[in-house]
């Protein structure tokens, strides 16, 4: 989450709003009255509360009739929320639910610690796969059963790699199966070749990368 966080207060006018949109670098701003959570403004709200491009109004006029709106009746006053001693795959489950591209963390009080955002979860996700760090990526359909990740992360082992993270997904695929992705680090180009082969008699691979040279291959739709 991104601990400095930008509030306004309930009684500010929407043009106090679209001045801070447009000079911080922000998607939703926390309404607060007297310190407490009241409400939520995005950049979208601004948008629909705003005149639109074709008033007759000029510059002035625009900037003195969004002055006298209040943000309180602008803003939503329904606010998705998510305590901060919750992990972030409860984030992204609840924005994903919800349709919704950020939220205030609060804590155990209901006090704003910080705000957590699509980026932020994107962000996380890239830091958990390892992705960015041009490794192998390995991707099987494999029977749900005890033993056969550790079959497959001893077979990376012993080819000399470095687990760097292994997540698994039981999305659109058959009962009593489940995906699993394998990042790695460290595997030579002339053994990454050979550990494919070993693979493919070791489970049904969907999937295979080696991101250092650019090689990705689909082994079955």
């Amino acid at each position: 989450m991104s601990r400095t966080v930008i509030t306004l207060e309930n009684d500010k006018s929407l043009n106090d709003a679209l001045k801070l949109f447009q000079t911080r670098v922000i998607s939703m701003l926390p309404v607060l009255k007297d310190g407490k959570l009241v409400g939520i403004v995005t950049d979208g709200d601004i948008k629909k509360a705003s005149p639109s491009d074709a008033t007759t109004l000029d510059k002035f006029e625009i900037t003195s009739l969004m002055d006298t709106v209040k943000i309180e009746s602008v803003m939503s006053k329904q606010v998705d929320t998510i305590r901060s001693d919750h992990t972030i795959d409860e984030a992204a489950g609840i924005m994903l639910s919800k349709s919704i591209s950020g939220m205030p963390v609060i804590d155990t009080a209901g006090k704003i610690e910080g705000i957590i955002t699509k980026s932020d979860i994107f962000r996380c996700f890239v830091s958990f796969t390892g992705v960015s760090n041009k490794g192998q990526i390995f991707a099987f359909s494999l029977p749900d059963k005890p033993g056969i990740i550790k079959n497959l992360s001893d077979m990376i082992r012993n080819s000399g790699g470095r687990l760097c993270s292994i997540m698994t997904s039981y999305d659109d695929i058959e009962e009593g199966f489940r995906k699993v992705f394998f990042h790695t680090f460290d595997i030579g180009h002339g053994t990454f070749d050979s550990l494919v082969e070993k693979f493919h008699g070791a489970g049904e691979l969907l999937y295979v990368a080696d991101l250092s040279r650019g090689i990705r291959m689909v082994c079955k739709k």
